[in-house]
């Protein structure tokens, strides 16, 4: 009995001391999770710290830093994060045990402001040190450098021609950018019988004659097996292209980047496009590093800040295998790219609005009146800038030039008489400025007056007679031409004139874009007491820009600040000044307010469930005798404090519609787009 204890007690020892001396196992995890951390923060020594000894041996530690450090700067990466594919119970019965073990990772690098997203595995590896304790390590893999990177790649660098900047809204949609495009051609060798089922067919394919293509065959230059262009085409019709191709041997395609305007006609008066350089423009830009192809800006802001936008020659870093042959560009054009222009345009509504306006020629804008921001600004029609790059440009070009609705017009840059909606402003000027008592009371009966027998046959007119007494508050719900015209004539040319010049009528404020400049008159004095009574109401010679009035509502809608209004997007505080005292400012809100909400207001039918505006109807006369027309203007003031915006619209040749019926279903359009409130 004695010897089976001995032998149970010394059994049990031997197993204790076993235990006792037996090496404690590193963490596979704790490895895993240091080199995690490691790639976040882009300490590639403690990576290399952290591989097995087969890696460490393949390369040393300056090499693999080096490695690192060139591709991550070349690129570059400005941020890196290493996330495992598995749930971490998942994991750990997975590596526990293994002798090696391959944990499924994403890869997240930041190049340019963008996410790139590869998966890949990190290799774990159980081996023992000198000691003999047993460590996880990491094998090397070239995919842990960079996707598809492989041992023997080098980094080069290489010239670059200038690449365009682009063009962004306030919230980084591409109004106009570079981008893959379908450039189509026919290679003339490979037609032979073919040529005129080819050519039939290719035609049809792109909705263009027989007869063009066929020009383009009959050049002297297109012969053998020479890549004959026709005309460029969105990557959206490739598949038409493929099944073309797959027919008809002779016709192909190649992929290029052009300018492409992805809001089209929304926003083209905006960006504008570009346009095949001249030989006298070429012999400028070819020092600079622009090839004969070159594009600058034809229009619009691609004109305008075409010397910003258009980039320069530079040095790019490219990948490329260990035969030369390219793999990646790794800069992304960061020493040859123009500068982007970040405009305050919202594109969303944008679209919005110009769709809204779709079917008139005109005008509108929206302005937040806290910021002085244009979140939209549209001139309708409009023409498609992709036309002036893809299909036949020359043929586009001249097809819009002879459109009767002017879609090359731009609207938003020209003066036009304001009519009524100029009515807020002469009376915020009476009452801040000219001493005028808001309860002075007209009583004239009829619709027609005029000051003295002298005007001979000319009279103000008003469109409905109010059967009483109007004070300001009436006048202003009715539209009463006849209340404003005596206003005015009250108040004196010089206050008007004053008044007006401080509301930023006449100055030269450009948003980042150029416009006509806005006037009071023709000449700095009137000499007419009937130039004055009609300029109080928004005729006689007053004439704004499409901008002058949500300009000046600014400072009515916001407590008397007037705002200076920008298109580039700026962090920099809005520029303003007091230009009204706070009550007068609410004061002519509040009336203008009862000018939609009032059953009487003029601007009645333009009311919404949800909304609170405050707006003003206008309709301006063009013109004399049977040539005579109407331009309509309406403008809201949004009230909710959290969408501070001004919308105006404007709307040409209404004399034989219901100007104010069509401006206010265009305005309903515009808003129940958005998201309701």
């Amino acid at each position: 009995m004695k010897k089976v204890i001995m032998i149970l007690f010394s059994t049990l020892f031997l197993l204790l001391f076993t235990a006792c001396d037996e090496k404690p196992e590193h963490d596979p995890l704790g490895t895993f999770s240091a080199y995690q951390e490691a790639f976040t923060a882009m300490d590639f020594g403690a990576m290399y710290d952290l591989l097995a000894k087969e890696s460490q041996g393949a390369q040393t530690r300056e090499d693999y830093v080096k490695l690192y450090m060139e591709l991550y700067t070349g690129i570059p990466i400005t941020a890196a994060r290493m996330e495992s594919r598995m749930a971490d119970l998942d994991l750990r019965q997975k590596v526990y045990g293994k002798d090696s073990v391959k944990v499924p990772v994403n890869l997240i690098l930041t190049v340019q402001g963008q996410e790139l997203t590869y998966s890949t595995d990190v290799k774990l590896i159980r081996e023992k040190d000198e000691e003999g304790n047993t460590n996880y390590h990491v094998a090397f893999a070239p995919d842990l450098v960079f996707q598809d990177y492989k041992k023997g790649d080098k980094i080069l660098d290489r010239e670059a021609g200038p690449i365009r900047g682009r063009i962004l809204d306030r919230n980084g949609k591409v109004l106009a950018g570079n981008t893959d495009v379908l450039w189509v051609g026919m290679i003339p060798e490979f037609l032979g019988k073919d040529k005129a089922a080819a050519v039939k067919d290719l035609a049809q394919a792109l909705g263009i004659s027989e007869v063009y293509i066929q020009g383009r065959l009959n050049l002297s230059w297109a012969k053998g097996n020479v890549f004959v262009d026709v005309m460029k085409v969105p990557l959206e019709e490739q598949s038409k292209l493929d099944d073309l191709t797959r027919r008809h041997r002779g016709i192909t395609y190649r992929k290029v980047q052009d300018r492409v305007y992805p809001y089209g006609s929304s926003a083209a008066h905006l960006t504008g496009y570009v346009g095949l350089v001249t030989k006298e423009e070429y012999a400028k830009l070819q020092p600079l590093g622009f090839g004969l192809d070159a594009k600058v800006g034809r229009a619009g802001l691609e004109l305008l800040y075409d010397e910003v936008l258009r980039g320069q020659k530079g040095v790019e870093k490219v990948l490329v295998d260990q035969n030369g042959v390219e793999k990646r560009i790794l800069t992304g054009f960061q020493t040859n790219r123009g500068q982007d222009l970040i405009l305050t345009i919202d594109a969303d509504k944008q679209l919005s609005l110009y769709q809204a306006m779709a079917g008139s020629a005109g005008t509108g804008s929206v302005v937040n009146y806290k910021t002085g921001e244009i979140e939209a600004w549209v001139s309708v029609p409009a023409y498609d800038p992709n036309g002036m790059i893809l299909g036949i440009p020359s043929i586009y070009y001249e097809v819009q030039s002879k459109d009767p609705g002017k879609p090359l017009l731009n609207r938003f840059t020209r003066r036009y008489a304001p009519g009524s909606t100029i009515k807020p402003l002469t009376a915020a000027i009476a009452l801040d400025m000219g001493g005028f008592d808001p309860e002075f009371t007209l009583e004239l009966a009829g619709t027609k007056w005029q000051k003295e027998a002298a005007w001979g046959n000319y009279f103000i007119t008003r469109k409905i007679d109010p059967l009483g007494p109007v004070d300001l508050e009436k006048a202003m719900i009715l539209s009463d031409n006849i209340y404003f015209a005596q206003m005015t004539l009250e108040m004196g040319e010089a206050t008007f004139r004053q008044g007006l010049q401080r509301l930023g009528v006449g100055e030269d404020a450009q948003p980042g874009y150029p416009l006509e400049i806005s006037q009071v008159a023709n000449t700095d004095t009137m000499n007419s007491e009937i130039l004055l009574a009609d300029s109080g109401y928004g005729q006689g010679q007053v004439l704004f820009n499409s901008l002058t009035l949500p300009r000046a509502l600014t400072a009515i809608a916001d407590g008397g600040k007037l705002k200076s209004l920008r298109l580039l997007f700026t962090k920099n505080p809005v520029e303003q000044k007091e230009v009204l005292s706070e009550a007068t400012a609410q004061k002519i809100l509040g009336y203008m307010e009862k000018v939609v909400a009032d059953p009487q207001g003029t601007g009645y039918v333009a009311r919404m469930e949800g909304y609170t505006f405050a707006g003003k109807t206008g309709t301006s006369e063009v013109g004399s005798g049977s040539s005579a027309q109407e331009n309509s203007w309406l403008t809201l003031i949004n009230r909710d404090p959290q969408h501070p915006s001004i919308v105006t619209m404007m709307v040409e040749n209404t004399k034989d519609l219901d100007g104010t019926g069509l401006m206010a279903g265009k305005m309903k359009t515009y808003w129940t787009s958005l998201p309701q409130p």
